[in-house]
């Protein structure tokens, strides 16, 4: 038989066609249509032959097929249930189901055109050169690690939460892989789900941690910062203070600065008064009133302790900033290079003191200024 070009052969195959479209349900369709099924993940009714659960002919006589219903219609026959949630997705709101999903199959999850990421990051660029960028990455965010990458926290058509995220609050999304040991580039990450078991308490627990916000610290799409900080921190248990915005960033975008920069701070309420918490308007977020209980007489001891031109301690030397047992968030332990060490915090009406490895015990008190040893 001579070589025919396959455009000759297509037209003597649709010339020989039967006059009568397939109706399925079957294999008529995919005798001819066959390459629409064999990808890993095949859509049911192309997989079962059931193609006219979606198209239907045009006329009687033509193989000509037209879609049952347009738009997001059609979709919802079978997938309801999509957009019944307060915060939506725009292509659901839109109807644009096969802007993301290929109708008949594909080889990425939930048939999406593309992979994950890519079918994101193409309407959201920026995340994808916010991770692209950063110098410290969420390891959700990789492929490799795992493949639902966005899908794993967000839902991509609903969610009663903002961002449409899985859970609220956000913290609970969080921990559906902080619950065991992990790794990263810089070092090992604590189990959290189960550090913070170990502290229920609300008065243990940070702030952000308590309400369960993790991204007013972190930034999960990547940063510039250690552990994907959303402001800089330093990394070390000595740091030279420059300006608090600048060194303690993170920190100052809820405490008062003068926690650091003042070196004497009397309170005028009384020394017996506990310092309460309150919201400022711009974002509501919390700040000290210019004072602090970690007085000795009226000298400032976060003060004595961060200003120092070599030593200066940094916050992680004495707090931990997720949750502890001790008053304050004051450390049980603390590292200092491969040393590990207790504080020996204890708290009393006006004052407290500690008795760490890095110094004998000392004592402080806001009534009767305490005189330590050098």
């Amino acid at each position: 038989m001579p070589w025919l070009p396959p455009q000759v052969i297509a037209l003597a195959l649709l010339a020989a066609a039967p006059a009568t479209p397939p109706q399925g349900p079957g294999d008529d369709c995919l005798a001819c249509h066959g390459a629409l099924a064999v990808k890993k993940i095949v859509h049911p009714p192309v997989k079962n032959g059931l193609c006219v659960a979606c198209h239907e002919p045009a006329d009687e006589h033509s193989h000509r097929f037209v879609m049952r219903q347009e738009d997001k219609r059609l979709c919802t026959q079978c997938h309801a249930g999509r957009s019944n949630e307060a915060v939506l997705h725009n292509p659901v709101v839109q109807g644009l189901c096969l802007a993301c999903h290929d109708p008949h199959q594909s080889d990425n999850l939930a048939r999406l055109r593309k992979p994950v990421k890519d079918t994101c990051t193409t309407c959201h660029p920026s995340k994808r050169l916010e991770d692209a960028h950063a110098a410290t990455k969420h390891g959700a965010l990789d492929p490799e690690q795992n493949p639902k990458v966005c899908v794993a926290c967000h839902d991509p058509h609903q969610s009663p939460y903002a961002k449409r995220l899985k859970a609220d609050p956000p913290m609970e999304v969080c921990l559906t892989c902080h619950d065991k040991p992990l790794q990263s580039p810089t070092g090992p990450l604590l189990n959290m789900k189960a550090w913070l078991d170990q502290h229920p308490e609300t008065w243990m627990r940070h702030g952000p941690v308590r309400e369960g916000q993790c991204q007013l610290c972190h930034n999960p799409h990547g940063t510039d910062n250690l552990r994907m900080l959303r402001a800089p921190f330093p990394r070390d248990f000595y740091a030279p203070l420059e300006a608090p915005e600048e060194t303690y960033a993170l920190c100052m975008g809820c405490h008062d600065r003068r926690l650091l920069q003042e070196r004497y701070l009397k309170d005028k309420a009384g020394p017996h008064r506990e310092v309460e918490w309150t919201e400022r308007e711009e974002g509501k977020r919390l700040t000290r009133e210019g004072i602090t209980g970690f007085r000795n007489g009226d000298e400032n001891l976060h003060w004595r302790h961060v200003n120092k031109p070599d030593k200066g301690r940094t916050c992680r030397a004495c707090h931990d900033f997720h949750a502890s047992n001790n008053p304050k968030h004051i450390r049980e332990t603390t590292k200092f290079g491969n040393w590990e060490f207790k504080l020996n915090y204890r708290k009393t009406e006006t004052g407290g003191g500690c008795s760490p490895g890095c110094h004998v015990e000392r004592h402080y008190d806001r009534v009767t200024k305490q005189e330590n040893p050098r």
